[in-house]
């Protein structure tokens, strides 16, 4: 693709308005100054709306409209960070439009949709767990799977309806939950994997992959949904792990005919054994950008820009050797009205950033999935049991209050502590 001159870019289309999209909208100010943002997001009332010029209360998984407002407006760029289904409807317009873009549409589709993947990732030898595919309305064959199982929409963000199967006897249950948060109605159920979760942030530059960041997703203990309660920093991956996972990067290119392209893998790593869940050619959501910018000095929206226009990012992680994570919160039903405590728990060092990704005034109904989640924290120090003597802390001087002012914070979630 050639490199689009920067002088050209005077308007740009950004998919969604959560917290990583205002970086992005920055970033495009910030890369081409007097630039003009318009804003695609469902929710009129999404944070990133006050950053743009202009807005439109759309899906951003709406094809068509999307294009609609793309043609008239008559942008020059169209961009998505840090989510799945927007990747594809960027693509798409992209494509419609003549607009530059580091994916094609079918590359977007077999990147988004779970069935097309595993498919290519088991023809292509990516180590991967076996699955079978059904629709909500097909009979469930399981036939040379080992329980536990995982059930999990094939469309579907994020871990919105993927739940853990421990025999015949929950099927029934877990679908009716599975099938809520599927478009297509195709499912997949495959076996479960035991070992550490590794998320990983890499680019594949020129055929070469450059390993960018990597950490460790905590789960929720005791639960058959997989609720992300902390991401851990992995300052030094293993010579033999990192190996693997550039093998795994180069033969995901090789594979889904891609290149200079950012990618985010979910891994299963058991001793020597690794097993891909799934990947995307985009950045990590969840505050990722900020906790990678912190602990490597690289910028994954910069760099995004850069191969989205054409240009070859110059990638130098210099990591970070302390200790740190993004410990999630989450809360009861509710209306998250404030955080008492925040700003003394900010000034005496024991939060280093805050990530806000609710507005006050929210309602929130559970705290299953990462969408749920209204703040998260970065914390950081010299040593694992720095940090979760600065968790205890946090926990016990901290209160989440709704609009009666009850704390409806779920501490137990936030002060979970493997190390126990």
């Amino acid at each position: 693709m050639a490199i689009i001159n920067s002088m050209d870019i005077k308007k740009a289309m950004v998919l969604a308005g959560g917290n990583d999209q205002i970086e992005l909208i920055k970033g495009l100010r910030k890369r081409f100054p007097g630039i003009e943002v318009i804003l695609i997001d469902m929710n009129p009332n999404v944070r990133a709306r006050e950053f743009a010029d202009k807005m439109y209360v759309i899906s951003t998984m709406d094809f068509d409209k999307v294009t609609e407002v793309a043609r008239t407006e008559e942008i020059d760029l169209i961009l998505s960070a840090c989510g799945d289904q927007p990747m594809r409807t960027m693509a798409y317009v992209s494509e419609q439009l003549n607009l530059p873009c580091y994916i094609s549409f079918e590359q977007s589709q077999n990147l988004t949709n779970k069935v097309l993947m595993k498919n290519r990732m088991i023809e292509g030898g990516i180590p991967t767990a076996k699955y079978h595919r059904f629709d909500i309305n097909s009979e469930i064959l399981i036939d040379g799977l080992n329980f536990p199982l995982i059930i999990k929409p094939s469309d579907n963000n994020g871990s919105k309806g993927i739940i853990k199967v421990n025999s015949k006897d929950e099927f029934a249950k877990a679908i009716d939950e599975a099938k809520k948060y599927t478009i297509s109605g195709d499912l997949l159920v495959e076996e479960f994997k035991e070992g550490e979760e590794y998320s990983i942030e890499a680019f594949l530059k020129d055929e070469v992959p450059v390993i960018i960041f990597a950490s460790k997703n905590i789960k929720v203990k005791n639960r058959d949904t997989f609720t992300i309660c902390r991401n851990e920093y992995v300052p030094m991956l293993k010579h033999d792990l990192r190996e693997k996972i550039e093998n795994i990067v180069r033969s995901i290119g090789r594979v889904f005919c891609i290149d200079n392209v950012p990618l985010l893998i979910q891994m299963i790593v058991n001793g020597d054994e690794v097993n891909v869940i799934e990947f995307s050619a985009r950045t990590g959501g969840g505050s990722k950008l900020f906790f990678i910018r912190e602990m490597t000095g690289v910028d994954v929206i910069d760099n995004l820009i850069d191969i989205t226009v054409g240009k070859t990012p110059e990638i130098n992680p210099l990591p970070s050797s302390d200790h740190a994570l993004i410990n999630y919160l989450y809360t009861y039903p509710g209306v998250f009205t404030s955080i008492e405590g925040l700003e003394k728990l900010e000034s005496e060092g024991y939060i280093s950033a805050t990530y806000l990704y609710k507005s006050f005034g929210s309602v929130i109904s559970s705290s299953n999935y990462s969408s749920d989640r209204p703040v998260g924290f970065l914390i950081k120090g010299k040593s694992k049991e720095d940090i979760y003597k600065k968790i205890d802390y946090i926990n016990s001087h901290i209160r989440i209050l709704d609009n009666m002012g009850k704390d409806i914070m779920r501490h137990e979630i936030f002060g979970e502590n493997e190390a126990k």
